[in-house]
């Protein structure tokens, strides 16, 4: 019985002053992974300057069709149309945040492809939300990186009390690792990050899936890299949120966390 304790106390004692590096690392690199990946979904669409119309084909898009021997791509803040030719070089590209089609396409021949409302009406404000998902990623890895090696002689609590503000006595650094450790923030976070984040994945599925359920086969659709790319990110920031809570982060045990 009192050897039994004895390996209890030690793992219970392991446990308290887990200040392992693995975890709290690996989430630095995850979440660096989604925010570069939102970033890049989010500027690199269509173009900035009216000239640089380029390799439109290798922009990330969210949905790409292809009509006719003219090929469209669907991004945040607008759409662009290219020859499908190989040798063609440049394209025309309509620049406009919450984007509607026909209403935005004047005389452009995207308007003759009877798009689904998915694309032609939600695709937009849908892929606008994406900007709060890289808010989100943005200060989470800023807070990742404050946090890391934080002082304190054992690993705060899943559901520890939530401190909104930094109580008086403690480091700023530590109260960050307290909130990140902190379960229900973590879920909240989740929560968020799914209600901005997956309506551009749906709404974009969707869409394309109504255009290639057409018989007539006039219009190809496939989803673009930037979709991929956004569902990369969105997996991967949630799966940070839920490893902070069971891995742990990375503490200095030395330090008690509180000012001096």
């Amino acid at each position: 019985m009192g050897h039994h304790r004895s390996r209890s106390q030690s793992h219970s004692t392991s446990d308290r002053h887990q200040n392992s590096p693995i975890n709290h690392l690996t989430c630095i690199l995850l979440t660096l992974i989604s925010t570069l990946f939102l970033f890049l979904v989010i500027l690199y669409n269509v173009p900035f300057s009216s000239s640089d119309t380029g390799g439109l084909g290798d922009r990330l898009w969210l949905v790409q069709l292809t009509s006719r021997g003219t090929e469209y791509g669907f991004g945040v803040w607008g759409w662009c149309e290219w020859s499908t030719n190989k040798g063609a070089t440049g394209g025309s590209c309509v620049k406009k945040s919450f984007w509607e089609i026909p209403e935005d396409a004047g005389g452009d021949s995207v308007s003759s492809l009877n798009l689904p409302s998915e694309i032609s009406q939600s695709l937009s404000i849908s892929a606008f939300f994406l900007v709060f998902v890289l808010i989100i990623s943005t200060s989470f890895l800023f807070n990742l990186l404050i946090a890391l090696h934080f002082h304190s002689p054992s690993q705060p609590s899943a559901n520890h009390k939530i401190y909104w503000l930094p109580p008086r006595k403690m480091e700023f650094r530590t109260w960050v690792a307290y909130n990140l450790r902190n379960l229900w923030l973590r879920l909240l976070t989740i929560i968020f990050i799914s209600a901005w984040g997956l309506p551009v994945l749906i709404i974009g599925g969707i869409g394309m899936e109504k255009i290639k359920g057409d018989d007539d086969g006039r219009v190809e659709a496939k989803l673009g890299s930037g979709w991929t790319m956004s569902l990369v990110a969105i997996i991967t920031l949630v799966l940070v949120q839920i490893s902070i809570p069971l891995g742990g982060l990375w503490n200095d045990s030395r330090r008690s966390g509180k000012k001096h």
